[in-house]
C-alpha cells in the first residue's frame, strides 16, 4: 500500500510538472516606430479570463494609445496618451482578441513598450487528471485523502509561483523603465551642464576682450 501511494504521489507531482496549467502567461517588450501602431493577438477560448497589463518604458513622454478588440472587432478597451495600464477582461466570445499600441500621434519619437497578456482558465486545467487519479485511489480513502490535500499543496505552490514570477517580471519592466528615465535625465544634464560651461567661458572671454579693448583706447587717446 506505501508503494502504491509513493506511485501516485510521483504520478500527481510529474502531471502538475508538465500538465496543463490553468495559469498561462506571455510578456514581450516591443519597438513602436513614430507614427506605426504595433498590433498583437491572443486566441481566447470560452471560460477563460484574460489579464493585459503595459507600460512604457522609454521613448518621448513616455506615452502610447492602447486598445484591446474583440473577434467581432468592438473595442473592449480603449485609451489614449497612457503611460501604463492594468486591464482585465472575461471575453464574451472566443476568438482571437487584438492587442494594439499606437503610436500614429508621435511623429518624431519611437516607443519601447513591455507588455503582459495572462491567460487564466477560471474552469481549471487539471480536472482530467484529477479525475484519472481520483478513480486510481478511490478503493482507498485514506491515502486518497492525502492525495488530496497535497493536490491542494501544489495547486497552492503553482499558483504563488506564477505570481512571484509574474511580480518579477513587472519588476524587471519598472526597473528598465527606472533606468532609462534616469539615463535619459543624466544627457540632459550633462548637455545643460555643457552647455552652461561654454556660455560661461564665452561671457568671460568677451569681458575679457571688452576690458583690454577699453584700455587700449585709453592709451591711444594719451598720446
Amino acid at each position: 500500500m506505501l508503494s502504491k501511494y509513493v506511485v501516485v504521489t510521483l504520478l500527481i507531482a510529474c502531471t502538475w510538472i508538465n500538465g496543463n496549467y490553468a495559469y498561462r502567461d506571455n510578456d514581450l517588450t516591443v519597438l513602436v516606430a513614430a507614427g506605426k501602431k504595433e498590433c498583437f493577438y491572443q486566441s481566447v477560448k470560452s471560460g477563460q479570463s484574460i489579464d493585459v497589463e503595459y507600460q512604457v518604458i522609454d521613448g518621448g513622454e513616455l506615452d502610447i494609445d492602447f486598445r484591446i478588440s474583440a473577434p467581432s472587432a468592438i473595442a473592449v478597451v480603449t485609451e489614449f496618451r497612457k503611460n501604463d495600464g492594468i486591464h482585465t477582461i472575461d471575453p464574451t466570445e472566443q476568438g482571437d482578441y487584438e492587442v494594439c499600441f499606437d503610436n500614429t500621434f508621435s511623429r518624431i519619437t519611437s516607443k519601447t513598450i513591455f507588455f503582459e497578456i495572462i491567460i487564466d482558465n477560471n474552469e481549471g486545467g487539471m480536472d482530467e487528471d484529477d479525475e484519472a487519479w481520483k478513480k486510481f485511489v478511490a478503493s482507498d480513502e485514506t491515502y486518497g485523502d492525502k492525495l488530496a490535500t497535497l493536490e491542494q499543496s501544489l495547486d497552492s505552490i503553482k499558483s504563488n509561483n506564477a505570481k512571484i514570477t509574474q511580480y518579477q517580471v513587472m519588476l524587471r519592466a519598472f526597473e528598465a523603465k527606472d533606468r532609462n528615465v534616469v539615463e535619459r535625465n543624466f544627457m540632459r544634464i550633462n548637455f545643460w551642464s555643457l552647455t552652461n560651461i561654454v556660455v560661461m567661458l564665452s561671457v568671460f572671454a568677451l569681458q575679457v576682450f571688452m576690458v583690454r579693448n577699453m584700455f587700449n583706447d585709453k592709451q591711444k587717446v594719451r598720446t
